[in-house]
């Protein structure tokens, strides 16, 4: 995906490309089911949910309309407060929606909204600004909005399939955002199912096919953070013992990306100078210790192609450059190598580590 001149469009771009298209069927949490049946809350959700996919869409192409702060995303715009702003307004439209929920009651299919009062205090203290703006966009998508009445006209689904998904969660949940239906399901899907559903085509499988191997081979799904921390990324541990992450993928736009992280390379420089000149480039790659300190005791030494590069142990990883089918053997060998070896402490004791042929 190109990249967008604006910090809210980007992070706009970010929350349309993880969007996970609602199924035909899944089991419901009954307390989502307000006033509507299991049937109707999926139909509703999913229109509810390509509402949400055009709004983005939309905010995407003319973010002023929306009152978003246009601070351009230049490099280090993290850095700047202005453009932090600019990418948190993209949280304004749903957390609208929220406080409109918040804010009111159902009656069959229209949602009656006390505007006067309760609607600005949520939206002062969500931090929504120009919220008047967003309600007046949001009625060009079907929407009407009057005397403190919010209904969706082409759908009578729509109404209670938003305030039965809104009603009972938190904005802190990333996956809020994206509107994405597993968060209204009655058991929600595993990490690797969910990240799973943000990607889609070769990129799907090959990371499924990842996740296979890892589950097979016992590797630990990492669990350090707000478990919707993982809307967007998922690691994974030798053992949960030590804690010693060994992967970690992440949807970039809807786009796979994995990395390594790989201590004992040494251990096997003899697989890694066979494989596949298209895999090579990652251990070419050249990275400081974050320390900088000389008797750091974070740095890692290794030898590739009889050069020594020098890693730091503590944010150095290796990212792959290949997403073929066909080179996920690689893969898995240097996972399974880099796992016996830190098992055995290889790296500390000097020594050469080879896989089981059983």
């Amino acid at each position: 995906m190109d990249k967008h001149i604006y910090c809210c469009q980007n992070a706009i771009q970010n929350l349309y490309d993880h969007i996970i298209a609602v199924p035909d069927d899944f089991e419901v949490n009954p307390i989502c089911l307000q006033g509507i049946d299991k049937p109707g809350f999926i139909d509703g959700l999913k229109e509810l949910t390509a509402i949400v996919k055009l709004v983005y869409a939309d905010m995407i192409q003319q973010p002023s309309e929306y009152g978003l702060p246009l601070v351009e995303d230049v490099e280090y715009a993290k850095f700047n407060p202005k453009a932090a702003e600019s990418k948190n307004s993209s949280y304004r439209f749903v957390s609208l929606l929220h406080a409109l929920v918040q804010s009111g009651e159902l009656s069959n299919d229209l949602l009656i909204v006390d505007g006067k009062k309760k609607l600005p205090e949520i939206c002062k203290k969500l931090k929504i600004t120009n919220s008047k703006m967003i309600l007046k966009k949001l009625c060009e998508f079907g929407f009407i909005y009057e005397n403190g009445t919010l209904q969706y006209i082409d759908n009578s689904n729509v109404m209670p399939a938003l305030y039965g998904y809104m009603k009972n969660l938190r904005l802190k949940q990333k996956a809020v955002f994206s509107l994405n239906y597993f968060l209204s399901a009655k058991g929600l899907p595993t990490h690797a199912a969910i990240f799973a559903g943000y990607l889609s085509g070769s990129e799907r499988e090959f990371y499924e096919q990842m996740n296979e191997f890892m589950e097979a081979n016992n590797f630990v799904v990492g669990n350090a953070a707000d478990y919707h921390a993982f809307s967007f990324s998922i690691e994974y541990l030798i053992d949960s013992k030590d804690e010693k992450r060994i992967m970690r993928c992440y949807s970039n736009f809807g786009k796979l990306l994995i990395r390594l992280k790989l201590h004992s390379s040494d251990c096997y420089d003899y697989y890694l100078e066979k494989l596949p000149e298209r895999i090579k480039p990652m251990f070419r790659k050249k990275a400081a210790c974050c320390s900088c300190r000389e008797l750091c005791k974070r740095k890692l030494f290794r030898t590739f192609e009889g050069v020594m590069y020098t890693d730091c142990g503590y944010g150095n990883f290796f990212e792959v450059v290949s997403y073929d089918l066909d080179d996920i053997e690689f893969y898995m060998q240097i996972i399974l190598l880099e796992a016996k070896a830190e098992k055995a402490s290889a790296r500390r004791k000097g020594i050469k580590v080879i896989i089981d042929k059983n």
